[in-house]
């Protein structure tokens, strides 16, 4: 799960829509057979990549649960899921409002619901605005447990750190983050979850996107490997 919520903000990129922003009430017309249309001309030239509205589809296709209550979503790669085991079937798209859209139809009939979708701002989660009228949604993915930066498990990413390239990066107890490169600074935040395997991650969150990093830390504290998830590239840092 973890790469997938970036990719959210990708195929955005990809499809020249702007950024979200503040989302609309009502959604507009649906222009995913367009941005799909526009997709599959660049595929005559580019091998291996996907539809927007597919590529949407495998970013939020997981196991996710809504914070504060007991409903567990499960949404499969090929458009089907559950809410609590009640079968549904969904798609995924965008409409001339600039949204990426989740449309959600339950089997029974009982329902039938349509958001906009964006990555939430830690990185992880997913914000789900009602387009028609409903309650809003967050979805947070089942399988990763939120740490605290006081917990002995995060604490150790607290204070300054350097790369190899002279950056510096700045880990607060507060989950502020600064960032110091060739004098310039840039605010943020950041997140720091273990998996079900306890391995540890911790997501950057800064204007414009985020980037995310598993890691760990030698027993003195004076060093951290970091590599991004699916890759075998190991980063080091050396706190100051």
């Amino acid at each position: 799960m973890k790469k997938r919520i970036v990719l959210l903000m990708t195929v955005a990129a990809v499809i020249c829509l702007s950024a979200c922003g503040k989302v609309e009430e009502k959604a507009g017309a649906s222009a995913t057979e367009k941005v799909d249309e526009m997709a599959s001309q660049a595929q005559e030239t580019m091998e291996g990549i996907d539809l927007p509205s597919e590529s949407v589809t495998k970013a939020v296709s997981d196991t996710w649960i809504v914070p504060d209550t007991e409903e567990v979503y499960t949404l499969q790669a090929d458009g089907t899921g559950d809410l609590n085991g009640d079968p549904f079937t969904f798609e995924c798209g965008f409409d001339d409002q600039n949204h990426i859209t989740l449309k959600i139809t339950m089997d029974d009939g009982s329902g039938e619901y349509l958001y906009a979708i964006s990555s939430d701002s830690t990185g992880y989660g997913i914000d789900l605005a009602s387009l028609d009228g409903g309650r809003d949604l967050k979805f947070m993915p089942e399988d990763l447990d939120f740490l605290d930066p006081d917990d002995e498990r995060a604490a150790g990413l607290v204070g300054t750190w350097s790369d190899d390239g002279g950056n510096e990066y700045v880990f607060g107890r507060d989950g502020s983050l600064k960032i110091c490169s060739d004098g310039d600074e840039t605010e943020g935040i950041y997140t720091v979850a273990a998996d079900s395997k306890d391995g540890l991650f911790f997501r950057i969150a800064v204007d414009g996107g985020s980037l995310e990093y598993g890691y760990e830390l030698s027993e003195d504290g004076t060093k951290l490997d970091l590599a991004s998830p699916g890759t075998d590239i190991i980063h080091t840092w050396t706190k100051k």
